[in-house]
């Protein structure tokens, strides 16, 4: 008999990055020629490349730029509405007299549309072409509601100078977030002092902060009725080999009351404060991803393997680009479009861009670093370095001829020009594609440097149960318009699925530990700042699933290729056991290491701030009181670390060492390495070393067993910082 319960085996559990979202007006953009007009708001399109109807191409709202002839459109032009499938309203009359087979440019916009004065608060309403971008249609490409409870600061350089955050140092808090068919609307708080019904204008600009936002899915399906829709984020990823987790559900800190002289029982209570804490997990390490997440540092060893992989490589950012960006501007001399030379394939959203900086940069505290640097040695793992090339990788939310939008935030700075490069994800080794032979052999393994600076990454856990497993997908991918028959609310059959997703996810404190018993386990310890829910259910019209979660093992890494897009290669699932490990203390490797154990603190702390909304709070709101109730920014603070090894004594080096309490720094062979390899044949492997770095020996006893047998000796170890690397089959953490 089918359960009539949620189950621990029908639940699904992924997790994405963060990112920001920059939108400049005009960006986004698409063209058409054929196009006529003639001093005239009117704009004839028939017989255009834009399209037979122009509708499904273009929003109201759109920015409209003259290219062929570019002084007869006046900058910060838009169209103020569409007449039918030729023909639409410009904002403004055109010059120039009349004009045919014109081509004309069309971007995004947006517009504020109204202002609340008693709420304090105003809509700003998006438009834009249709096209694989991060806005389509006038459609952001985010859940509905997704965007309730972020940070938005207003770049104003021309009509929203009123507004702008960088003079007036207002960050805004997204309070409401609707679509429809045709338009995003979302609410801010505080109202904006620009007037409304006004459109952005050149480089006016919508910057959407990192935190609590999960990387855009521009493949997902919008549609008014939550029946219909398809809507999900980029939190595809395998959590990893792990049994058990435990979310960070949201607790009520209840306030009660008790007033004199109504007797007593509590007289008054009031909901207080949305806490989401002590989320947890314990994974036997298969790939050092969850490190990034608890360091916050990611460099990559960028050679030339990605160098000829596409037609023209005369590609390089276009301007430079600061530690934290979430979108990059690149150009080329050749072709506008980078495309595979196998395949001849443009590259696309779901590609990754690979950034190749050869400055280098300091990993030891913020100090100069005069040693060799990372990326540029023959082997890192044996050569002591204390600073980095700024080489890393990311995944391609949006490509645009412009711009390209990242999944997670740059780790470092780059100047303009630096060189860039793209691959793929392939079932082979094909578009530099890392790949694991049975043999355990990795071709195109990326190695990178994990260490900590002054941030961790925060992070998306996307959480579905339901009953049975029948709960039917509302599209099948690519996402056109093949519609399946969804098992909906209030059937017999109904599998009663509940999607929810933790945002704003940071590490608090983890353990690393290796032993004699199995594999490498690392333990985390997280918080989330809120959790999205969807509510698809409680709409009146067509309810239904409105999110789309991921099920890893049944469709989103089902093949050789999506289980590499997934972060679990085929055979790379396998963990690191503790046989094909060993550990170097001060030079010496040691073979008489019973566990070691490395615990951390990352000093993540979650602050709640005054910035009420007072708007309704449905039942459908994403999150009550938009967020006000729930954490507003979670801060890293100072780390801590700490190791524990546990050895069977043979030698008197440790004692002498902890006697004399120095540092043991600035070589490799000074430092503790924990280092593993998963099991093969010769050749490169997946690899993993973890360091210990300017460490200190505190304690060394010799205890004198009761049983007359080895001497067993609990060291404690206090390292500044720890360093991680790895080789492995993921292009980034």
């Amino acid at each position: 008999m089918p359960s009539t319960v949620y189950k621990g085996d029908l639940t699904e559990i992924s997790f994405g990055h963060e990112s920001g979202l920059l939108l400049t007006h005009g960006s986004m953009a698409v063209q058409g020629n054929s196009i006529n007009y003639d001093n005239d708001p009117t704009i004839e399109t028939s017989g255009t490349s834009i399209g037979a109807t122009l509708s499904t191409v273009l929003s109201v709202g759109c920015s409209v730029k003259a290219i062929t002839n570019g002084s007869d459109i006046a900058a910060g032009a838009v169209i103020a509405s569409i007449t039918d499938g030729d023909t639409f309203e410009l904002s403004v009359a055109t010059t120039g007299g009349t004009r045919t087979d014109q081509t004309l440019e069309f971007g995004f916009a947006f517009k504020h549309q109204s202002t609340d004065a008693v709420a304090n608060t105003s809509v700003i309403r998006l438009g834009s072409p249709s096209g694989a971008f991060p806005v389509s249609m006038g459609i952001l490409q985010t859940p509905r509601g997704m965007l309730v409870g972020t940070k938005l600061s207003i770049i104003g350089v021309t009509n929203f100078t009123a507004d702008d955050s960088e003079s007036t140092g207002q960050i805004y808090t997204v309070v409401a977030h609707q679509a429809s068919a045709t338009e995003t609307d979302f609410t801010i708080t505080p109202a904006l002092s620009t007037a409304t019904s006004i459109f952005s204008s050149t480089s006016d600009g919508l910057n959407f902060h990192p935190f609590k936002l999960p990387s855009l899915d521009i493949n997902m399906l919008y549609a008014d009725d939550a029946h219909d829709t398809s809507e999900s984020s980029l939190t595809d990823q395998f959590l990893g080999v792990t049994t058990a987790v435990t979310l960070p559900e949201t607790r009520v800190d209840l306030k009660r009351y008790h007033v004199i002289g109504l007797g007593r029982d509590v007289s008054v209570q009031v909901p207080g404060r949305f806490i989401n804490e002590g989320g947890s997990f314990e994974v036997n390490m298969h790939n050092p991803r969850w490190l990034y997440y608890c360091l916050g540092m990611e460099a990559v060893d960028i050679g030339s393997t990605y160098d000829t992989l596409c037609a023209n490589n005369d590609y390089a950012l276009n301007g430079a680009v600061a530690a934290g960006a979430s979108v990059i501007t690149w150009d080329s001399a050749g072709a506008s479009t980078p495309t595979f030379s196998s395949g001849s394939s443009a590259v696309a959203a779901g590609d990754y861009v690979i950034i190749k900086d050869t400055t280098t940069e300091s990993i030891v505290s913020f100090k100069e670093g005069d040693q060799t640097a990372f990326g540029s040695v023959s082997n890192p793992q044996s050569t002591y370095f204390d600073t980095t090339e700024k080489g890393e990788i990311r995944r391609i939310v949006a490509i645009t001829t412009t711009q390209i939008f990242l999944d997670d935030p740059l780790c470092f700075s780059h100047a303009d020009n630096t060189v860039i490069r793209f691959a793929r994800f392939h079932a082979s080794t094909t578009q530099g594609s890392p790949d694991r032979a049975s043999t355990g052999v990795v071709t195109n393994g990326v190695t990178r440097l994990l260490y900590s600076r002054s941030h961790v990454p925060s992070f998306a856990m996307e959480v579905s149960i339901r009953r049975r497993d029948n709960q039917a997908d509302d599209e099948v991918p690519p996402f056109s318009s093949n519609i399946d028959t969804e098992v909906v609310d209030g059937g017999t059959s109904d599998a009663k699925q509940l999607t929810r997703m933790f945002r704003g996810c940071k590490v608090k404190e983890f353990s690393l530990t290796a032993d004699t018993d199995a594999a490498l386990r690392l333990s985390v310890g997280f918080d989330a700042a809120l959790c999205y829910t969807d509510t698809g259910r409680l709409e009146g019209s067509s309810p239904g699933d409105r999110y789309n979660p991921h099920r890893i093992f049944e469709d989103t890494a089902n093949t050789d290729l999506t289980r590499k897009e997934a972060g679990i290669a085929v055979g790379t699932q396998k963990p690191y056991m503790f046989y094909n490990g060993t550990i170097t203390v001060a030079g010496v490797q040691i073979g008489q290491v019973v566990s070691f154990t490395v615990t951390g603190t990352t000093g993540v702390q979650q602050f709640y701030t005054i910035n009420g909304a007072p708007i309704a709070d449905a039942a459908t709101d994403q999150v009550p009181f938009a967020g006000s109730r729930n954490a507003s920014i979670a801060v890293e603070g100072q780390t801590e670390y700490m190791a524990d090894l546990e050895i069977i004594v043979d030698d008197p080096v440790f004692y002498h060492k902890m006697r004399r309490a120095v540092d043991h720094d600035a070589t490799t062979a000074n430092m503790i390495r924990l280092s593993f390899t998963k099991a093969g044949s010769a050749g490169t492997r997946e690899s993993i070393d973890i360091y210990l770095d300017d460490y200190v020996i505190t304690e060394a006893p010799l205890p004198i067993p009761e049983d007359k047998g080895p001497i067993r000796a609990p060291l404690k170890v206090m390292p500044k910082a720890i360093r991680v690397i790895s080789t492995d089959t993921l292009f980034h953490c």
